[in-house]
């Protein structure tokens, strides 16, 4: 039985990885120009944005984009398994599900209940699993994602805010006095966690997150790569299993800003 794997570009994955999957790509607009996810790097779209003072917005994949794909991946295996950002997130998803009704039970469907750097953590069981029946494999990630913990911070509330998912009125008190969030991806959904005061606030949580842990650990960054570096070298300090991921994907970027940096720890199941 051969099992491809599908994701779209918000899944970002370590190199070794990227050549495993098939991507759909989410679609980036900015100053009048709409590109895919991926045609562009982040820097210099943030620059951009900087510069013009403007800012992006992002769109889901159209059905018809996983059509093609989904197509495209069963010319030479047997079924799908289709990871994605959270649904309440983005309505990737949604595009990817009626896309599967095409298809007669051939596309399995996975909500991460996140984003970005979880991503690595569930292609990796799929390939691991390769030989077993997608229903199985679905199963094996559920429980991957009842045992995931996602932590986050911005260097700049503005993108939070200007994408709507932050309240006015939060950004302006976190700008005015200098308070700093960990963001926590709960249920599929952002929600504050913590407030912290000043700029070593979130890595502190999540090195106190990291030390705690007793699983795997994935860290990531958005143009913050000497806090991603911290956090990695805490991790390998403790000796726990830990490994970096980059950050590719402009359709996150854009909401999240340069100076993001997150990590993703999946606790050992007792199954």
């Amino acid at each position: 039985m051969k099992i491809a794997i599908v994701v779209d570009s918000t899944m970002d994955l370590s190199d070794e990885l990227r050549n495993s999957v098939f991507v759909v790509p989410l679609k980036v607009e900015l100053a009048g120009e709409v590109f895919k996810d991926g045609e562009r790097n982040i820097e210099e779209i943030l620059q951009t944005m900087k510069e013009k003072n403007i800012f992006a917005k992002t769109s889901q994949p159209s059905p018809i984009d996983f059509e093609i794909v989904y197509k495209q991946a069963l010319e030479n295996h047997d079924f799908v398994v289709s990871i994605h950002i959270s649904e309440k997130l983005s309505g990737t998803i949604g595009s990817a599900r009626i896309a599967a009704q095409k298809f007669e039970n051939r596309i399995f469907i996975f909500d991460t209940n996140a984003a970005t750097i979880v991503a690595d953590e569930y292609v990796r069981k799929v390939l691991e699993m390769k030989d077993a029946f997608p229903e199985e494999i679905i199963g094996e990630l559920r429980k991957l994602r009842n045992n995931m913990k996602l932590y986050l911070t911005v260097g700049n509330l503005e993108f939070l805010k200007r994408s709507g998912r932050l309240k006015g009125i939060e950004a302006l008190i976190g700008s005015i006095l200098k308070l700093r969030p960990v963001i926590e991806v709960h249920e599929g959904a952002l929600r504050t966690r913590k407030i912290t005061r000043g700029d070593r606030g979130p890595l502190r949580f999540m090195k106190e997150a990291i030390e705690r842990a007793k699983g795997r650990i994935i860290v990531g960054h958005i143009m913050a790569p000497e806090k991603s570096r911290q956090l990695l070298d805490f991790a390998t300090s403790l000796g726990k299993p830990v490994r970096e991921v980059s950050v590719r994907s402009a359709a996150l970027s854009v909401h999240l800003g340069p100076g993001s940096y997150g990590v993703a720890i999946f606790e050992d199941s007792s199954d």
